[in-house]
């Protein structure tokens, strides 16, 4: 009798031991993740002096997915482009919600396919749409690490079923996640597509390094994984933000040019007619008043019973027929 109590003390000691040092991978694997996550949704302040445009973000179409999860990812992806397109500080985002209002009050719900612009059309409100596509997302167990799971039995297995079928060194196991994701920003009214880019995403990393659950992580008969719709959300989250923080030089350019112009009176000329005063310059532009044109006054007639070269402007005789001076012709 005391032989079992002593055998189930040192069991139930055994689970609190490794529940311990679970706790503490768990703290080391948070600052994994925070180093890999942190700088998500950071990015470089917008050029000086430039205006935020209306963007809208429809359904991604998200293609080859190559992991067990549940989750709209169509839906998911659109949310998290949604949210680093405001952070990037360049856009005034439309609510998904009500874009869709939108587009359903003007008729023009077929206007948008996941994944593609179906037409052109005006939709109020809204400069540019952003048309995502996510392909071959795959998160998978890195091979070279693969035997390095274990698997317990007894009363500590049915502990581990209960957080996610993983063994306690599940998070020391590599895996990689593979996503494509091509991103264009288009003008929907013309169908111009004004930034475009196809960015490959790769990461290896422990299943803590990337921020994933330690419960949400369950291994399958091959490389492929089942994770949690969070997890999926945080992996696509990473590549999305690989692939916006590549586009935000050219939608800069782009936005730069967008709105550029030359100042009000600055470098151009002005022309004034003859006898006219020079408009004064704009109110609060700036510019400094440019400087009056004074008309030549007009040549004083000859006086009477004189006559002057036309070319040199000697006083000639009235009969000369030329200029004594310099021999121009005088007339006759």
């Amino acid at each position: 009798m005391l032989t079992l109590r002593n055998a189930a003390k040192a069991a139930v000691f055994g689970v609190v031991v490794a529940l311990v040092g679970t706790g503490c991978a768990s703290t080391k694997e948070g600052a994994e993740a925070d180093k890999v996550t942190k700088n998500v949704g950071v990015y470089s302040p917008p050029p000086s002096g430039l205006q935020k445009v209306a963007v809208g973000v429809p359904q991604f179409k998200v293609e080859s997915v190559g992991f067990g999860s549940g989750s709209r990812l169509d839906e998911k992806a659109a949310d998290q482009m949604s949210s680093l397109l405001h952070q990037c500080r360049r856009f005034d985002v439309i609510e998904r919600a009500q874009l869709e209002q939108l587009l359903k009050e003007q008729n023009m719900e077929g206007i948008v396919k996941p994944g593609e612009l179906a037409k052109p059309g005006l939709v109020q409100g809204v400069k540019y749409l952003c048309i995502g596509k996510v392909t071959n997302f795959r998160i998978k167990v890195d091979e070279a690490n693969k035997g390095a799971q274990t698997t317990n039995t007894g009363f500590l297995s049915s502990l581990t079923k209960s957080i996610g079928d993983v063994g306690y060194n599940q998070r020391d196991v590599k895996i990689t996640t593979d996503c494509g994701v091509d991103l264009r920003l288009v003008d929907p009214t013309t169908g111009k597509v004004a930034v475009a880019h196809f960015a490959e995403f790769k990461r290896t990393d422990s299943a803590g390094g990337m921020g994933f659950s330690f419960g949400g992580v369950k291994t399958t008969g091959n490389a492929d994984i089942t994770i949690s719709d969070d997890d999926a959300g945080k992996a696509l989250r990473l590549a999305l933000d690989d692939a916006l923080r590549k586009m935000l030089p050219e939608i800069d350019q782009v936005l730069q040019e967008q709105a550029g112009g030359a100042p009000v009176n600055s470098g151009q000329s002005i022309t004034v007619a003859p006898g006219q005063p020079p408009a004064p310059p704009a109110v609060g532009s700036g510019a400094p008043a440019p400087a009056a044109v004074v008309p030549a006054a007009p040549a004083a007639p000859a006086a009477a019973g004189k006559k002057f070269c036309p070319e040199c402007g000697k006083e000639v005789a009235a009969g000369a027929k030329f200029c004594p001076a310099c021999g121009a012709k005088t007339g006759s």
